[in-house]
């Protein structure tokens, strides 16, 4: 693992670090230019971790924010801040937020992230929000290919679950324009103009403004205002979700204690409810059509990492020889949030 030092000397000289580095800076096809990205990557530990997550979806054409806890040292943020430094498309948020778990303070980073990005001049297509205990599962072209076959639609989970969740905001209900709360997971891949409405109207800024007292409003914001249809939220769902209704959704791989037989068991360790993958997960891994995996801890089992990541960037090989691996698009097409998006108008938007 290197240290600050260790970072300070490799990004010392950029060209040398970005020659060396693996960074990814050419080959990228005429469908990736034409379709760019923006990701968020909320970060607060294992500086190496960061580094390779961010060599792997790393793109010249793509854009990155960096949100380092304010909780971390300076050691930390400065590693991330020279990795950074390097590549001119990664930004690391200028507000950091001291990041406490099922508070306020677990959405803002986001929001703060999504207005950051919003300003380059890249005009991105999707938003991808990750954080430094991910991986992804398909490559940015595979991504490319999966989200165009999203056309517009947004992979937002999101169930009613009033008997189990109310207890997070009923005392601070009614809801802005007497929005019905969804819950669901914070992990998104939402087009642009879900973003534009979240960051840009008088409602996405209402709501995240009335979440401040909610318990895990990352876990609500995105979902509510994905799930009105009455809002008229570009590519959001047309069809409400109950709590024995659970959407299907590709943004992120999770393996939850509950659900584990689901798929197969988890291999690695369950940590607060939720699997720590191992080696005897890959299988499931490598054959998963979510788009990215979470997650994985640094110093447990670290041959998993290992492999995930080799098999990864074998990907990117095949695709840049002209010899890319099968992807079944038409699973994509045909899910329920993207046959049934709303396509019309904004109805709301004051």
């Amino acid at each position: 693992m290197k240290t600050t030092a260790e970072h300070r000397r490799a990004t010392s000289d950029c060209g040398r670090y970005l020659q060396n580095g693996g960074f990814k800076l050419s080959s990228v096809s005429e469908e990736e230019l034409s379709f760019p990205l923006a990701f968020s990557l909320l970060v607060y530990r294992d500086a190496d971790q960061v580094e390779r997550l961010l060599r792997a979806i790393y793109r010249p054409h793509n854009v990155y924010c960096i949100h380092v806890d304010r909780k971390s040292d300076l050691k930390y943020r400065t590693s991330i801040e020279r990795i950074a430094s390097c590549l001119q498309n990664v930004f690391v948020c200028p507000v950091s937020v001291n990041v406490v778990w099922a508070t306020f303070t677990n959405l803002e980073p986001e929001i703060l992230c999504m207005r950051h990005l919003w300003r380059q001049k890249v005009k991105w297509r999707y938003f991808i929000n990750l954080t430094g205990q991910e991986f992804p599962l398909k490559t940015n072209k595979e991504l490319v290919r999966i989200l165009k076959a999203f056309h517009g639609a947004n992979d937002v989970g999101g169930i009613r679950n009033e008997a189990r969740m109310r207890f997070r905001w009923e005392r601070f209900l009614p809801a802005p324009y007497n929005l019905t709360i969804y819950k669901g997971s914070v992990h998104v891949a939402v087009s642009r103009e879900f973003v534009d409405y979240a960051i840009n109207t008088r409602v996405g800024k209402t709501l995240f403004e009335w979440e401040r007292p909610v318990k895990h409003p990352d876990e609500s914001y995105f979902n509510t205002l994905n799930n009105n249809p009455q809002l008229g939220v570009p590519g959001s769902a047309t069809v409400n979700h109950t709590a024995n209704q659970d959407p299907p959704i590709f943004a992120r791989l999770k393996v939850w204690d509950g659900a584990k037989e689901k798929y197969g068991g988890c291999h690695g360790k369950i940590v607060r409810g939720i699997c720590h993958f191992g080696v005897g997960d890959l299988p499931l891994l490598t054959k998963s059509p979510q788009l990215f995996a979470n997650k994985f801890s640094y110093d447990y089992q670290p041959l998993s990492y290992d492999c995930l990541e080799e098999w990864y960037f074998h990907k990117v090989e095949l695709e840049d020889a002209g010899n890319p691996p099968p992807l079944n698009v038409s699973r994509y097409e045909q899910a329920p949030f993207v046959k049934y998006r709303y396509t019309g108008p904004v109805k709301i938007q004051q």
